[in-house]
């Protein structure tokens, strides 16, 4: 089996968050990878103004504290989700 590259799993995470916001926990089990690799990419995805990480004092289900992720560039922003060269 190949490895995904990080271009894969950044387009993957950008493919979730345009359905809704998600949590880094949510987006760790839904693009199968591990929490190191999600806050990774998502601090690069933040930095090149794609998502916003938002941090949450407590959750209301567990109570405890959460981070949640937004897209923030949308399509019409000139982002062509089909590209493999989005970051270059």
């Amino acid at each position: 089996m190949k490895r995904r590259t990080a271009l894969d799993i950044k387009k993957e995470i950008l493919e979730l968050l345009k359905e809704k916001d998600m949590s880094l926990r949510e987006l760790e089990i839904k693009v199968n990878t591990n929490f190191q690799t999600i806050k990774t990419q998502i601090k690069e995805l933040e930095y090149l103004g794609f998502v916003k990480a938002i941090k949450h004092d407590k959750s209301d289900v567990n109570g405890r504290p959460f981070t949640s992720v937004r897209l923030i560039r949308k399509l019409g922003d000139g982002l062509n989700w089909n590209t493999t060269d989005l970051f270059y």
